[in-house]
């Protein structure tokens, strides 16, 4: 029971919208306004299935109240991210949606 609340936890954290650790990452794969398409088809995604599970729903309430702020620049956005980067981002976000649809 534990491993599996740790998993959605670490899932939620990972959707990739506002200032959480998915929002950060989007950012620094895409760019700003890339980051910013993704964040709302992502809060989009949060509210349709919101509707049909209630921590989905709680989320995209918590995110949208809470972590709708402007993102504080990063020491530097005009490198783009290596192969590494993009494979771990890819595999991060294929185990979030695992762990999420199914709910």
């Amino acid at each position: 029971v534990a491993g599996f609340i740790s998993l959605v936890v670490n899932a939620v954290a990972l959707v990739p919208v506002g200032r959480t650790d998915g929002g950060r990452t989007s950012m620094a794969l895409f760019g700003r306004s890339a980051s910013q398409a993704v964040t709302f088809m992502s809060l989009a995604f949060l509210f349709f299935f919101g509707l049909q599970n209630d921590l989905l729903l709680f989320y995209f309430a918590f995110v949208v109240f809470f972590q709708s702020e402007l993102e504080i620049p990063m020491r530097n956005e005009v490198d783009s991210p290596q192969f590494t980067g993009f494979a771990l981002a890819s595999f991060a976000w294929i185990i979030m949606l695992l762990t999420l649809i199914p709910m």
